[in-house]
């Protein structure tokens, strides 16, 4: 009867988990728009601006995401879409608008380039609508990633005229080898081994420290990535919100006991793996969209993922034991057999 309890609850833990998984997926997976940023091995540089012109700066967004262009106070700046028809304009009062009727505005709202606008036009007169304020100008460009598997690499150009004059950006996508992920697997074996080893000296270990430990450093990565999307491709909270609710439920399992604390601390681990899963790719790439250096990046996502697991296996490892009660209940028993 004793070892029964012990079974079912390890099979409650498994499966109210891989539940929250599932749902942490869900809610996490963001719908394939161009501009989300993702862990990437290629990557768009910029060989020349011809002419040059101190008017405007440009720079590479994500990897091969999008382009940034921005314009000094008192020039106009607009950016040619694929048919060298009006796309972007800066105006020169720093003001930003998309013209409607470029063919560019559909086809650079997913990666694969195929939605389209029925209403579309290259050579009709622009109709500017308005987008910000802000002096610069950011937008997916598909001719700066690859549009095919097969695409190794190519050397790419977009031109812009800056206060009428036509000024050509030449540049070039490079693909890199993908990086083996054997170094972060050792790291993340090493920690867990050395976590479920530590951890389970207690009596029935739940796992809550590491769910705090886990939530935080994954709350942390979904800020980051935040942080570092700009406002004009617009930024998914979901991914804060969700590591957030996994923070505050391993917070709240501090003041919780027996079966009550496990499931908050299940919830916790379980929010923090479904985040964790879509940033695994982070390790086997040469590009994350995190602030800072790709190495300390992927020592974050590497640590958090170790600390999941461990309070996990502990998790389950607590739900194996029978409590101190159940001990206690089952001596009893054996007494008045006796």
């Amino acid at each position: 009867m004793s070892n029964s309890r012990p079974a079912s609850g390890i099979l409650r833990c498994v499966l109210a988990m891989a539940g929250v998984v599932a749902f942490a997926l869900m809610m996490s997976a963001q719908p394939a728009a161009a501009s989300n940023l993702t862990a990437t091995n290629s990557r768009s540089v910029i060989l020349s601006i011809e002419p040059p012109d101190p008017a405007v700066s440009l720079s590479v967004i994500g990897g091969d995401v999008a382009l940034r262009v921005r314009a000094e106070p008192g020039h106009e700046v607009i950016v040619l879409g694929y048919e060298m028809e009006p796309y972007l304009r800066i105006a020169a009062d720093g003001r930003t608008s998309v013209n409607r009727r470029s063919p560019a505005r559909a086809l650079n709202e997913t990666r694969t380039g195929t939605r389209t606008d029925s209403t579309a036009d290259s050579t009709a007169a622009p109709e500017w609508e308005a987008l910000d304020g802000s002096g610069e100008v950011v937008w997916h460009d598909h001719r700066i990633h690859s549009m095919t598997p097969a695409d190794d690499g190519h050397a790419w150009a977009v031109a812009l005229l800056v206060d009428g004059r036509r000024v050509d950006v030449n540049g070039e996508l490079r693909v890199d080898p993908t990086p083996s992920p054997v170094p972060w697997l050792a790291l993340i074996v090493g920690l867990v081994v050395f976590g479920v080893l530590l951890g389970r000296r207690r009596t029935r270990p739940t796992g809550s420290i590491a769910a705090i430990i886990g939530s935080l450093l994954a709350l942390t990565m979904a800020v980051i990535v935040v942080l570092d999307t700009p406002a004009q491709l617009g930024r998914q909270p979901l991914p804060i919100l969700l590591t957030g609710i996994a923070y505050l439920c391993s917070m709240v399992a501090l003041m919780l006991t027996g079966r009550t604390r496990r499931i908050a601390v299940a919830a916790s681990l379980a929010l923090s793996a479904g985040f964790l899963i879509t940033v695994a790719k982070n390790l086997v790439s040469t590009y994350v969209p995190m602030i800072g250096p790709t190495v300390a990046a992927q020592l974050l996502v590497s640590t958090a993922i170790a600390t999941v697991i461990i309070g996990t296996a502990l998790l389950i490892i607590g739900a194996g034991r029978p409590s101190a009660h159940a001990d206690e209940l089952h001596h009893r028993e054996l007494r008045r057999c006796r």
